[in-house]
């Protein structure tokens, strides 16, 4: 889990601190007492199943919290959930309600107390030694993945702490444009909860699971719902306003009142066409005018926000990708110079499709697009034959004769780290790590048509994004290239 210079101790879990800066406790302008942050991660972060686990399984010593020394005390900043199990399953008293009774009812089945009176952990040498193994594991592995929110919180937290862009990209494997993400994610989580609303709205509004933001950020990563609502992207603050401030707000309260209420949806917000449909419902009175003003989230916020701060660590401006911003799935750029006639007529369609417009039609042939080049790549190269034979031998039954991209997943990780520079690797691997609860990977790609959530062109341009080197790589390059020395 973490590195082998590490030393892991047996420690006394009451000694043991939970870490107040842990991105699944939301905004950093909250700040909460170790009793609140147990509470919380057992309302709103399974804390409870694993307490149920560990009274039924046992608590496995083969995965150590890790944690740093912090003010003298040992802060655990990996493993917090089950931290919180521990310290709830030796005093349920920390918890309240019918939370407390819950656990009260499983720690009288342990046997024996002094089981989980200590574990194992792993001492790290600093917070910031532990940021790239947090990232990886709950951005891009089969750990519980943090929200949109809390993610945004870790990325914006690392630039509060000193990190600039380049380090982020390079060390961390956040692109610019997760980058700018975070900064618009939490304008509109903080501008939401700073409005005049009922208490049934603002209770979903404090719901970390509730899928609010969700919506809602589709429909301003839309440049229809940006367009009614006359706000644009903005690098430093995440939006900026071109209207006044008060007209923006009389339509933001509507949104996200019906959004909260479950009058709409990720579905019924799904495409452009949907999102223009409901604003051209509403009564023009409710719809923001065009009037002379502009505004930044802060002027809206209530208290302090990482987007009302303004970090010297984020520039003023962020480059573009290219001379014109992508519209497309894939850029007019991208060709194929080593590939089959099927795949070129994909890229061909893929390089019209616009993802404003066609979405999930995109993400489908994006998704189908991804494993013809990967089969047609590891054919030519003369890899395909020796890894099916590898798969038989194991006794796995290939239907079609071809292994999944699942089954792939290690080749293609390996090829990319060993002929990719490794910023450009590691993104490459966040994007095909199968994790159906991480921010949008090959598992979207996969398996959306089976999901509640469809997806963005965002998603689609995140993906591209992650795996363009390998795209390039596979179907641009010559399939003879040398071997990067230093991946």
């Amino acid at each position: 889990m973490a590195k082998d210079s590490w030393k892991t101790k047996s420690l006394s879990v009451a000694n043991l601190h939970l870490d107040e800066k842990n991105p699944r406790l939301g905004r950093e302008t909250v700040s909460r007492s170790p009793r609140e942050i147990i509470q919380y991660l057992f309302e709103h972060d399974k804390a409870l199943e694993v307490a149920e686990s560990i009274v039924t399984r046992g608590y496995f010593p083969n995965e150590p919290l890790l944690a740093i020394r912090e003010n003298g005390r040992h802060v655990v900043v990996e493993g917090n959930r089950r931290l919180a199990a521990l310290k709830a399953l030796r005093e349920p008293g920390l918890l309240d309600g019918s939370l407390r009774r819950q656990v009260e009812r499983l720690s009288r089945r342990i046997s024996d107390p002094q089981a989980i009176a200590k574990v194992p952990v792993t001492i790290a040498p600093s917070r910031k030694a532990t940021d790239r193994l947090l990232a990886g594991r709950h951005i891009g592995t089969p750990v519980l993945a943090w929200q949109t929110e809390n993610r945004a919180s870790f990325i914006l937290q690392k630039l509060a702490e000193g990190y600039d862009n380049a380090e982020l990209q390079n060390n961390l494997g956040f692109t610019m444009a997760d980058i700018q993400q975070a900064m618009q994610t939490r304008a509109i989580g903080d501008m939401a909860r700073s409005l005049d609303l009922p208490d049934e709205v603002k209770a979903k509004l404090n719901n970390p699971r509730a899928k609010i933001f969700t919506t809602l950020e589709r429909v301003f990563d839309s440049s229809v719902g940006r367009d009614y609502l006359k706000v644009e992207t903005d690098p430093e603050h995440g939006l900026r306003g071109t209207t006044t401030k008060s007209e923006f707000v009389r339509g933001f309260k509507k949104l996200v009142n019906d959004v909260a209420l479950g009058i709409q949806s990720s579905r019924t917000l799904n495409t452009n066409d949907n999102i223009r449909a409901y604003f051209e419902s509403w009564d023009p009175k409710e719809r923001p005018e065009n009037k002379p003003g502009s505004f930044i989230p802060s002027d809206i916020i209530e208290g302090k926000s990482v987007v009302s701060l303004g970090h010297k660590q984020v520039p003023a401006k962020i480059p573009r990708k290219s001379k014109q911003e992508i519209k497309t799935v894939l850029p007019r750029d991208f060709k194929v110079r080593f590939g089959n006639d099927r795949l070129v007529d994909i890229r061909r369609e893929l390089t019209k499709l616009k993802r404003e417009d066609f979405p999930n039609a995109g993400a489908v042939l994006l998704r189908v697009f991804f494993e013809l080049s990967v089969i047609n790549y590891l054919e030519r190269t003369g890899e395909l034959t020796g890894i099916i034979e590898k798969i038989k031998q194991k006794g796995v039954n290939l239907p079609h004769g071809m292994p999944t991209m699942k089954q792939l997943q290690r080749e293609i990780v390996r090829i990319a780290k060993q002929r990719l520079p490794r910023p450009q690797a590691i993104r490459v691997e966040k994007a095909i790590t199968y994790n159906p609860a991480a921010p949008f990977t090959i598992s979207d790609l996969h398996g959306f048509v089976h999901s509640s959530d469809l997806p963005t062109e965002r998603d689609i341009l995140q993906f591209w994004l992650r795996t363009e080197p390998l795209f390039r790589l596979m179907l641009e390059q010559d399939s003879g290239m040398q071997v990067n020395e230093n991946p």
